[in-house]
């Protein structure tokens, strides 16, 4: 097993980079025309925010519960009992 200390060493700066490249995408959002309104109401920017205390919590399983929040949870089109194929109204 690696050790923690060098784990956080190697992977330190791309941390760094990926949250100010965030911080730095959303106040270019919040400058924009209307960007106070879209932060507090673009659903996807509501996902980041849950992301966000994904990260943040002390348990393990982190990346499987911010793919979870991004993930589409809607169920596929139900198949048509003749053809087999999806009835997608296409």
């Amino acid at each position: 097993m690696r050790d923690a200390s060098k784990v956080v060493d190697e992977t330190f700066a791309d941390m760094r980079w990926r949250c100010i490249s965030l911080a730095a995408d959303l106040d270019r959002i919040q400058r924009a025309s209307g960007g106070a309104k879209v932060l507090a109401s673009d659903p996807r920017l509501a996902k980041l925010r849950q992301s966000l205390q994904a990260l943040l919590g002390p348990e393990p399983g982190r990346a499987e519960r911010v793919q979870m929040i991004f993930s589409d949870m809607t169920p596929p089109p139900a198949r048509d009992p003749k053809s087999g194929r999806r009835n997608t109204g296409v």
